[in-house]
C-alpha cells in the first residue's frame, strides 16, 4: 500500500521538475549572454579597467561625474535623440503608408507587398555598399538624379540625413509586415458600414482602421524606439561617426571608447545610460498604452 501512495508523489514531482528542466538551457543561455554581461557592465561603471576590459580599482561615482559633465557626451545624447526620433517617425510613416495602400488584397499584390518587405532580408553590409554608390560624389546615383555634386557622407549638414535614409529604409519592411496584418485584420463589414454612412476614406482610417489596428501599431512602436537607439552598423560603414561627429551616436560612442580606444569603464558608464534612456522611453509609451491602445 506504501509503495502504491509513494508512485503518485514521484510522478508529481517530476511533472513539477519537468517545465523547470526544458527552460535550464533557455535560462542557461540568457544568465552568460543577458544577465552576466549586463550585471558586469553595472560593476565595472564604478571602476578603473584596463585596456582588455579587467577590473583594476573601485573608483565609485568617478566615473558617472567625469562622463555626465562633459559637453562632448551630452552632443552625443543630442545626436542620438535626434537621429532616433527621425528614424522613428518617417519609419512609422512611410511603413504605414505602405500597409495602407496593400490593404486590400488585389491582383499581383503579393509583388509589391514583397517589394516593400524587401529591405528587411538585406544584412547591413550590401546595404551599405548600395547606399555608398547611391551617395557617391562622382558618378553618385543621388548627385546624377538631381544634377548636383554634393558630397554627402562628409558634409556635416547632410551626413545625418544620409545615414537616417539608410536607417529608415532598413527598419521599413519589418515594420510593414505588422501594421499590415493589423490593418488586414480589421472587419470588413464595419468599412463597409462607415462607407454607407458617408464615411470618406480619411475618415475610415483615422476612426476605424487606425484605432482597430492600434495593438500592432504599438508594438511597431516599441519596437522601433529600440531599433532607432540603436544604430550602429549604418554609422559604421557609411561615416565613422563622422564628420566632425555630426553622426556620432551614443551606441557609436561606446563601440569607440571600449573597442577602439580601450576605455571600457567608459563605455560601461554610456552603455548603462544608452539603457536607462531606452527604458524611460518604453516606460512612457507603456504608461500611455491605455489610452491609446484599444484591444479586441
Amino acid at each position: 500500500m506504501s509503495r502504491q501512495k509513494e508512485l503518485p508523489l514521484t510522478k508529481r514531482k517530476r511533472a513539477r521538475a519537468l517545465p523547470y528542466l526544458l527552460i535550464a538551457p533557455a535560462m542557461a543561455l540568457f544568465v552568460m549572454f543577458t544577465f552576466y554581461p549586463f550585471i558586469r557592465t553595472i560593476l565595472l561603471s564604478f571602476a578603473l579597467t584596463n585596456k582588455s576590459g579587467n577590473f583594476t580599482k573601485w573608483v565609485g561615482v568617478d566615473n558617472w561625474v567625469r562622463i555626465l559633465t562633459k559637453n562632448s557626451f551630452w552632443s552625443v545624447v543630442g545626436i542620438t535623440l535626434k537621429m532616433a526620433a527621425v528614424n522613428l517617425i518617417c519609419t512609422m510613416l512611410v511603413a504605414m503608408v505602405f500597409a495602407l495602400l496593400a490593404t486590400k488584397k488585389v491582383k499581383f499584390s503579393k509583388a509589391y507587398q514583397t517589394m516593400y518587405a524587401l529591405p528587411m532580408a538585406i544584412a547591413s553590409s550590401p546595404a551599405a555598399a548600395i547606399f555608398l554608390f547611391i551617395y557617391r560624389q562622382k558618378n553618385g546615383l543621388l548627385n546624377n538624379i538631381l544634377g548636383t555634386n554634393i558630397s554627402w557622407l562628409t558634409e556635416k549638414p547632410t551626413a545625418i540625413w544620409a545615414v537616417c535614409a539608410m536607417t529608415i529604409w532598413m527598419h521599413i519592411g519589418v515594420s510593414f509586415i505588422f501594421l499590415l496584418v493589423g490593418f488586414r485584420n480589421v472587419p470588413e463589414d464595419l468599412l463597409e458600414s462607415a462607407w454607407l454612412d458617408g464615411a470618406g476614406p480619411m475618415q475610415r482610417i483615422r476612426h476605424i482602421i487606425l484605432p482597430m489596428a492600434s495593438p500592432q501599431i504599438f508594438f511597431v512602436v516599441f519596437m522601433n524606439i529600440a531599433s532607432s537607439f540603436k544604430t550602429f552598423a549604418q554609422i559604421k560603414l557609411l561615416t565613422q561617426g563622422g564628420p566632425a561627429n555630426s553622426t556620432k551616436t551614443l551606441i557609436y560612442y561606446i563601440y569607440e571608447n571600449a573597442i577602439i580606444n580601450g576605455r571600457f569603464e567608459t563605455a560601461c558608464v554610456q552603455a548603462i545610460f544608452l539603457f536607462l534612456l531606452i527604458f524611460l522611453f518604453t516606460r512612457i509609451q507603456f504608461a500611455l498604452e491605455n489610452k491609446v491602445v484599444h484591444y479586441q
